[in-house]
């Protein structure tokens, strides 16, 4: 049995609150995937606000 059959398997057994947060943490894990795809391109917070610092003049 395949991981995603077991998990379903499992889910079809939960109570709609944990389904509700199962969802959140799926969403959630799926968002952080996306940002680390990124990270290497983007910007750290800290040079966002150093640019933001340069911008206010300070």
């Amino acid at each position: 049995m395949s991981t995603q059959e077991i998990l379903v398997e499992e889910i079809k057994s939960q109570p709609e609150p944990v389904l509700r947060e199962l969802l959140h943490y799926l969403k959630f894990l799926a968002r952080q995937r996306e940002e680390e795809a990124w990270a290497d391109i983007l910007p750290t917070r800290e040079i966002e606000q150093e640019v933001l610092n340069i911008l206010d003049g300070k």
